[in-house]
């Protein structure tokens, strides 16, 4: 499998709409009909949902890990404490447009999409943490010996969730005329299609070595740049903008989001 996309000249065309593009505005929060399709062949095959952090074996919800520098679900890369997973928000579907909630990271549930860099930002001051900045974000992904991917210096394209072959977008609407918009780039039923946004840790190769998650691939990440600034990728590209812990997406405001848009934290430590 080869890591860069084998676009067809629509897909292409509407990814470059996307990165280039100047910024558009918010569309609120909505599910339209007939857009809520289910990945698996039932419920019980599909991957946790954001909405509830999940409880450990003593039935509580994680909690810090004693003695430790960092709260349990992150870890300590250089001097910041970091999210070893995508974060997720309380309360909230991942397919839908968010306007607020509490991020938390754990291990199987659905990363959050849909999400605008200003709400990510709330969503971290919400529990106690905060966005990471680029140079923080980047020393995650590097690890000590500053790698260009967070699992090493050479390319493997089985890693990470990051080399999805068509764009998700003609592909969930079956064409690429008139779907470069907000409201048809925040549908919920985009990242519900198969081979799309992936759980936290489901990529088990993908990963620092400190113990960081998905860093490469599955979703953009916001990082704390009033400009607006996303990193990594996601699953239909991660080439584009710069290779491995490089990529950077700098064409959208904060306010911005579409599916591919996620986040995650930093705390300093204790």
């Amino acid at each position: 499998m080869s890591g860069v996309p084998e676009w067809t000249a629509a897909g292409r065309a509407g990814l470059l709409v996307l990165l280039i593009s100047g910024c558009r505005s918010p569309v609120e929060r909505h599910a339209q009909p007939g857009t809520t399709t289910v990945r698996g062949a039932s419920d019980d095959s599909r991957p946790p949902e954001s909405g509830t952090p999940p409880t450990d074996d003593t039935g509580t919800q994680d909690s810090e890990t004693p003695g430790g520098p960092c709260p349990r679900e992150m870890a300590l890369t250089g001097f910041v404490c970091i999210d070893r997973w995508e974060a997720a928000l309380e309360g909230w579907s991942p397919y839908e447009v968010p306007d607020g909630g509490v991020a938390y990271a754990a291990e199987g549930v659905m990363p959050q999409g849909y999400i605008s860099g200003d709400i990510a930002a709330v969503a971290c001051e919400n529990a106690g943490k905060r966005l990471c900045t680029q140079e923080e974000w980047e020393r995650a992904c590097q690890g000590p010996d500053q790698t260009t991917y967070p699992y090493g210096d050479r390319y493997d394209a089985d890693a990470c969730n990051d080399s999805r072959d068509s764009h998700p977008v003609t592909d969930y609407f079956g064409t690429s005329t008139g779907v470069w918009d907000g409201e048809h780039m925040n549908d919920p039923g985009i990242n519900q299609q198969p081979d799309t946004e992936d759980a936290a840790g489901a990529n088990p190769d993908c990963v620092s070595a400190e113990g960081v998650y998905d860093l490469h691939g599955n979703l953009h990440e916001w990082i704390d740049d009033a400009n607006g600034t996303f990193k990594g990728g996601f699953y239909a590209d991660a080439v584009i903008n710069g290779a491995g812990c490089s990529y950077t997406t700098t064409a959208h405001t904060t306010s911005y989001h579409d599916y591919s848009t996620g986040f995650r934290c930093c705390a300093d430590p204790r």
